[in-house]
């Protein structure tokens, strides 16, 4: 399966090692993996691992590229944690139309947040995580452990 993560902007700590997490849990499993993501949070996770473990292979794109040129992707996996994450989630979901889920994390549950993905047929879920990842790392277990 060819899957695109979406990631906005990399302020809570949380973000960078959830991703790379699910990107572990992705490709073990066998899937293609396309980043598309702000500049910051590119350039956070090419710092976080500069011998390419966990990155090779793995394909990248500016957040709003992956707007204009429609890659081929089976699913699409976003972190949302604020309503510009939601609105590119939501954006790539009707460009790509394919499956969409999401995880919505921040210090507090936003329930407004997880409403708008689940109202434009987002698959959406929440985790209370900003400087601990464990309580997103579980979600994205149970989110994603069938893929």
């Amino acid at each position: 399966m060819r899957i695109m993560i979406i990631l906005g902007c990399p302020e809570p700590p949380v973000l960078v090692p959830a991703f790379m997490f699910l990107l572990n849990m992705l490709k073990n499993k066998g899937h293609e993996v396309i980043v598309s993501a702000n500049p910051a949070a590119l350039k956070l996770i090419e710092s976080a691992d500069p011998e390419k473990y966990y990155l090779t292979g793995i394909g990248f794109q500016p957040i709003d590229k992956g707007l204009k040129t429609r890659a081929e992707v089976d699913h699409i996996i976003g972190f949302a944690h604020n309503d510009a994450a939601v609105n590119y989630i939501v954006t790539y979901k009707m460009t790509h139309n394919v499956n969409t889920s999401a995880i919505v994390f921040g210090k507090e549950f936003n329930e407004e947040l997880l409403q708008i993905l689940t109202e434009n047929g987002v698959n959406a879920e929440m985790a209370r995580a900003f400087h601990n990842p464990t309580p997103l790392n579980v979600k994205i277990k149970k989110m994603f452990s069938d893929f």
